[in-house]
């Protein structure tokens, strides 16, 4: 049997976590989560390892997964990470 080696890692993510917004209300601000420090798309980044890690995003699960897309792209951006592609599946 060959020896397969990973060529990356699948994250999967719920689809509610922090884009990079700042909630309006004060009754959501107590949920808020640092992006920069705590946010699970820049656990994201960093479980890869490289500088300028590849990113994909599958948006399959969205009910407007062309909505989606271009926010992940901008938050990913954010976070200094330009790599990034949308699979539309």
């Amino acid at each position: 049997m060959k020896n397969l080696i990973p060529r990356g890692k699948l994250i999967a993510v719920g689809g509610n976590e922090d884009k990079g917004t700042y909630p309006t209300s004060r009754s959501k601000r107590k949920y808020y989560l640092n992006f920069f420090e705590l946010g699970i798309l820049k656990r994201v980044v960093s479980e890869s390892g490289k500088a300028d890690p590849r990113i994909e995003v599958i948006t399959t699960a969205s009910m407007i997964p062309q909505e989606v897309g271009p926010i992940y792209t901008a938050s990913f951006a954010m976070l200094n990470c330009h790599n990034v592609g949308i699979m539309d599946i």
